[in-house]
């Protein structure tokens, strides 16, 4: 089994700061995406913090056969992020989003926080692996997608789980087998809150490589208007 990978952020057209951050560790097969929290002081500095300690992590660690152990070096990442986070800004600490892509062999582990995203694209299907820690989920969780219209649309912002404001989190793992011909798109919400699932499932597939189709998403999204920092990692199977 063969992997290519690459990723890369952009500002995006309106934030003037990029507190996005990723992680490409091709030597242990580890990708992440990490999205600051806005709104509060640190974003950058929470995102980019969580990245280091991951990659930290990675090297520090005996991986063997079952790889990294994520929800313990989750665990881990957040109580640094949040006592440094208070330490730095003692009335609203920082934050951010961290989803984890890391493969084994064959399989799949994924660790996740946040609303940032994991999507398989498997043949001609394209799936959201991870579930958006927000209360727009929550909204519909409860009542239902018929009942989306009637949502508060401030709900769609608002996390529910991230790295960094609470000591207690409460982590999504989730591991799967990988097929040759698979790829993953890992990327957070300036991506695909602003690109249907259609469209960034076309440039998957059309793309000579993962580099291309990363340049191309996030022109598609700086093209519709760039109204976050964005972030794409593509990870192609062969």
């Amino acid at each position: 089994m063969q992997i290519e990978s690459y990723g890369m952020t952009d500002r995006g057209k309106v934030r003037e700061e990029n507190e996005d951050a990723f992680l490409v560790d091709r030597e242990h097969q580890l990708f992440a995406v990490a999205d600051g929290l806005g709104g509060i002081p640190g974003g950058a500095e929470a995102s980019q913090r969580s990245i280091d300690l991951l990659a930290q992590s990675a090297q520090q660690a005996d991986l063997g056969s079952e790889g990294l152990d994520l929800a313990q070096v989750m665990i881990r990442i957040n109580a640094s992020v949040a006592r440094e986070g208070f330490e730095n800004h003692p009335f609203t600490g920082n934050g951010s989003t961290l989803t984890i892509a890391h493969i084994v062999a064959d399989t799949l582990r994924i660790g996740h926080v946040g609303d940032s995203a994991v999507y398989l694209l498997r043949s001609e299907k394209l799936d959201q692996l991870t579930i958006d820690h927000t209360q727009e989920q929550d909204w519909i969780d409860q009542h239902g997608e018929a009942a989306r219209d009637q949502m508060d649309p401030r709900l769609s912002h608002t996390l529910t789980q991230c790295i960094g404001q609470d000591f207690e989190l409460r982590i999504d793992t989730k591991t799967l087998p990988l097929l040759v011909g698979d790829q993953l798109l890992l990327c957070t919400d300036g991506l695909n809150k602003v690109l249907a699932d259609a469209t960034m499932r076309a440039v998957l597939q059309k793309s000579p490589t993962p580099e291309s189709a990363c340049r191309e998403l996030i022109q598609l999204a700086n093209e519709n208007e760039g109204p976050d920092n964005i972030t794409a990692l593509v990870v192609r199977i062969s």
